[in-house]
């Protein structure tokens, strides 16, 4: 049998993804760890680590209801907002044959800009599988974004206003 770690965030609902895991299970027996790291939107909105948390929650819970309905064996949790960091947790805890990576393609993508699939080769030894799809900015998830907003504006009222600017 083999262990995947698969590591996304915003890239959880694009079907390269799906097809990436379909492809794994078609090879053989497989199990899934989804790791969804907590990292804050890039908005011009701020968010608090608690926003970010719960988006990455409602993305994990989604993102396994969906691999489960493709057949995966997949289990899941909510990390730290560095990827690096948060894999290095899970991977004191357990092992893995390989962790496929899914990021924003090159532009967009923080992960790409800050080097994190050459980091984590160099710094835990394991095979990572890129999965960077074509950037279709209709299937990011916006509604999430809001939903997050909405709920901190009793908080900080002049985030109404950014959220209504054009």
């Amino acid at each position: 049998m083999r262990h995947y770690l698969v590591v996304a965030n915003q890239t959880l609902r694009q079907p390269e993804l799906a097809d990436k895991i379909r492809a794994c299970t078609d090879a053989g027996p497989s199990e899934f760890f989804l790791l969804v790291p907590a990292t804050r939107a890039h908005e011009p909105v701020r968010w608090t680590p608690a926003d970010a948390a719960a988006v990455a929650r409602r993305r994990l819970d989604n993102a396994l209801e969906r691999f489960r309905a493709l057949g995966a064996h997949v289990v899941g949790e909510v990390g730290d907002p560095s990827p690096v960091v948060a894999i290095g947790a899970v991977l004191r805890r357990r092992s893995f044959d390989a962790l496929i990576l899914s990021t924003l393609p090159v532009g967009p993508s923080q992960w790409l800009r800050r080097d994190v699939p050459a980091r984590i080769e160099r710094l835990f030894n394991i095979p990572v599988e890129l999965v960077t799809p074509e950037l279709d900015l209709d299937a990011v998830e916006r509604v999430e974004t809001v939903a997050a907003v909405t709920a901190s504006m009793s908080a900080a009222p002049n985030v109404q206003q950014a959220v209504a600017a054009p």
